[in-house]
């Protein structure tokens, strides 16, 4: 397998299911030109790509999570353009910040926005698959507990910029929430829209996380 050539195929799958979940004609127009922005300005699809494939490792269709992984890079997208406000950086995937071209008020509505899609996609997804209602509820509890744990990764990450003392442990506990959480959301939901059994979507969801916790290490 060209693995190169296999993420390039389900990058640009994505990158159409995100322009219908949030196309360039919404209004208002600065909505729509700060929400896209980054998601615009390039980015891995790390995320996504992580959805199918792990759809796709229990026997799922790539088609049965789609949605799910455009859902996934607009709840990425949405939080660098809020930790962009918060840690004041001004470039980003070598472009200007959201909140430097409109403003800190537009750049958190634009985050809100694209928080606000990712449920909306995520139940079109569950609709079209009619999945069983206990898998959509963890479905959905998946996604809800990975978006506090970034909260508590970022809040943790700003404590942080204060002290010199930091230890390994607690490292290590910050980028698993901040990075690894979202990883792991990946590859769980990926794993359930697969229709893959317990033991498999438990062991695809630790494997997300120690992605997450390995790339951020990496990237430090």
């Amino acid at each position: 397998m060209d693995v190169e050539k296999y993420l390039q195929e389900r990058a640009r799958m994505v990158e159409e299911e995100i322009d219908r979940w949030f196309p360039r004609e919404v209004k208002p127009e600065v909505l729509a030109r700060a929400s896209r922005h980054l998601l615009e300005a390039g980015g891995k699809r790390l995320r996504p790509c992580l959805v199918l494939t792990s759809c796709e490792a229990v026997g799922g269709r790539v088609g049965d999570a789609i949605e799910a992984a455009a859902a996934l890079e607009l709840l990425h997208n949405f939080t660098l353009i809020h930790d962009d406000i918060m840690d004041r950086d001004e470039f980003r995937r070598n472009v200007k910040t959201v909140h430097v071209l409109w403003g800190e008020p537009v750049a958190i509505i634009a985050g809100d926005a694209l928080f606000a899609k990712v449920f909306e996609a995520l139940a079109a997804n569950a609709k079209r698959l009619k999945l069983p209602a206990e898998r959509a509820v963890e479905l959905f509890d998946t996604i809800s507990k990975a978006s506090f744990e970034i909260c508590q990764g970022q809040a943790l990450d700003m404590l942080f910029e204060g002290r010199k003392d930091i230890t390994e442990a607690e490292y290590l506990s910050m980028i698993g929430s901040k990075t690894g959480a979202l990883l792991e959301a990946s590859s769980k939901i990926g794993a359930l829209l697969g229709d893959g059994g317990p033991k498999q979507v438990k062991a695809l969801a630790e494997y997300g996380r120690l992605v997450g916790v390995a790339f951020q290490i990496r990237d430090d």
